[in-house]
């Protein structure tokens, strides 16, 4: 770090190499230095203020967390910018299907509640199904599903990550379906 005290700037790449040796110094400094341009690169592709600020934050997360095996020699920069392109477009695509399983769910419930939600075989089954649940995940879609709270109420109630959230929803109702279909219900 001598040398940015200098004012001799250091290149991304001695960053990294700092950074594989589990210098948080050089971790924040790398941190500092891409953190508002990579905000900026992924609100072009998801204008949504916080969930841009939450894709960029994963980013630094994951290269913190897999700091041993980064194989970066050159064009640090490159490196990030395709990671938050990547990371965006994951985030986007879960939203989609995230969008379409709700979509389908509540098609699923406006048909329950006119044909099936007084037949008590199907009321027990979906009371099993939901006992399967682990559970938080279980506590998180009853506070979405029955008490009507919102994600980020959720989150804030529980003191998770909206994504936390999110991802144990979608993966909730992905696992009631599939017990569901099991039953033949």
């Amino acid at each position: 770090m001598r040398g940015e005290m200098s004012g001799i700037p250091i290149t991304d790449e001695k960053l990294i190499i700092a950074i594989k040796h589990n210098d948080y110094v050089s971790y924040n400094n790398l941190f500092v230095r891409y953190y508002t341009r990579l905000c900026r690169y992924v609100y072009r592709l998801l204008p949504d203020k916080e969930e841009t600020e939450d894709i960029v934050q994963e980013l630094f997360m994951n290269l913190w967390n897999h700091r041993n095996k980064i194989e970066i020699t050159v064009n640090v920069s490159g490196y990030l910018y395709k990671m938050a392109r990547n990371l965006t477009l994951n985030h986007i695509r879960n939203t989609k299907k995230h969008q379409e399983l709700s979509e389908y769910h509540e098609h699923i419930a406006a048909y329950t509640e006119e044909d099936q939600f007084e037949s008590d075989e199907f009321r027990i089954a979906l009371y099993d199904c939901i006992d399967r649940l682990p559970p938080r995940s279980r506590e998180v879609l009853l506070l979405h599903r029955i008490e009507g709270l919102k994600q980020k109420e959720i989150a804030e109630k529980l003191s998770i990550a909206i994504k936390t959230i999110k991802n144990q929803i979608w993966s909730s109702l992905q696992s009631l379906k599939a017990c569901l279909e099991r039953k033949g219900i």
